[in-house]
């Protein structure tokens, strides 16, 4: 690798300066060149690889639609980001070939058929106020999948799978089987949760006007789904990631 973005934004760019300059140093003492910048101007750049700090850099370049590697650090399980002490190895590891790139399923998010935005983690719908339930619908390809009460539903990719999804007793996907969708505290004593094709198409529906429900795409709030709305879920390509020695397990 003869070059290596560093991502910092606008709004934090004060807040991680001691950090960024730091990292400039450890880019160009594995042998790189370190280009600094909000991800508009290293998007634009020809880089071999930008390096994200932490899941809301990784989130910011997958909503860009990214096309450079991306070396996640201290990013979580499910994009095998590299551990924020082994970041040194880590860049002269890969800027000498020993890192490869992974795919990782990115969704597109659809409201009553107009795009609103697009998830590398989950989405999850769930009532602005805590503990009010609503009633939710799933379909899948066209089927519907179940029809359910609960204080809200998340749907996982691979990568974020071991995030909400998990804490409400989902699986942890590993990479390229499909997305987890679970109810989140679920009004039954017993429940289901699935593992979808979305490839297939997926939608879900607010079935009741109980409340407010909200919309939320890798933990940012987008929007209030109104009631019998169609949210609907399918692929938008993938966003590379950077795996090496390095890298921390995919298994939590």
């Amino acid at each position: 690798m003869e070059s290596i973005g560093i991502l910092v934004e606008p709004g934090d760019a004060a807040q991680r300066a001691p950090s960024t300059s730091a990292l400039v140093e450890r880019v160009e003492s594995s042998g790189a060149e370190a280009v600094v910048g909000d991800a508009g101007d290293l998007l634009d750049r020809s880089l071999d690889a930008v390096v994200a700090r932490g899941e809301r850099d990784v989130v910011e370049l997958a909503r860009r639609d990214a096309d450079v590697p991306v070396l996640p650090v201290d990013a979580g399980s499910g994009v095998r980001s590299v551990p924020a002490g082994a970041l040194d190895a880590a860049l002269t590891a890969a800027t000498d070939g020993e890192y490869e790139r992974r795919e990782r399923t990115l969704l597109a998010l659809s409201v009553g058929g107009e795009r609103v935005g697009r998830a590398a983690f989950d989405v999850m719908l769930v009532t602005e106020e805590p503990a009010k339930i609503s009633e939710y619908a799933v379909r899948a390809g066209g089927d519907r999948v179940s029809r359910f009460r609960a204080d809200g539903v998340v749907l996982a990719t691979p990568a974020g799978s071991a995030g909400y999804a998990a804490a409400a007793d989902g699986p942890v996907l590993a990479p390229g089987t499909g997305v987890a969708v679970v109810p989140v505290a679920p009004f039954a004593t017993t429940h289901d949760h699935w593992v979808l094709d979305p490839e297939q198409g997926i939608e879900f529906t607010v079935e009741r006007d109980e409340g407010p429900v909200e919309l939320l795409v890798d933990d940012r709030r987008s929007r209030t789904i109104p009631p019998r709305t169609p949210v609907s879920v399918a692929v938008d390509g993938s966003l590379s990631v950077l795996v090496g020695p390095h890298s921390v397990s995919h298994w939590p």
